[in-house]
């Protein structure tokens, strides 16, 4: 079930990154300068795919894989979300942007925590 809701989360938010990455961009960064640059766009729609895949990935083992591997498969999309979650944050902290983008700081650590109860259960 954790890996269907994690799935989904991230399926969706993939594809709204690659569906409108220029309003995705504006959402988190606001109207700044160079936001809606087909560059920025282009960044956004490969982080989009990579969500889209981990998406993809967790939904199809929900279905086709036994049970004692959907434990070592949750944890460690854990593992990848979390290290997912640090290169959000870390350029707030080495000075490339001003602030923590909200969006991702409570879907990614919900998602990180939903994954953790899971496998522990």
């Amino acid at each position: 079930m954790a890996m269907q809701i994690v799935g989904g989360v991230a399926l969706l938010i993939g594809l709204r990154m690659n569906i409108d990455p220029v309003g995705f961009n504006k959402s988190i960064f606001g109207d700044v300068e160079g936001i809606d640059s087909g560059e920025s766009s282009a960044m956004r729609m490969a982080i989009g795919g990579g969500l889209l895949a981990l998406g993809i990935v967790n939904i199809y083992c929900s279905f086709n894989v036994e049970d004692a591997a959907a434990g070592a498969i949750i944890t460690s999309t854990a593992m990848g979300l979390a290290a997912f979650f640090a290169t959000v944050a870390a350029p707030k902290f080495r000075g490339y942007t001003d602030s923590i983008p909200t969006l991702p700081m409570v879907v990614l650590p919900t998602m990180i925590a939903i994954c953790l109860y899971s496998a522990l259960m």
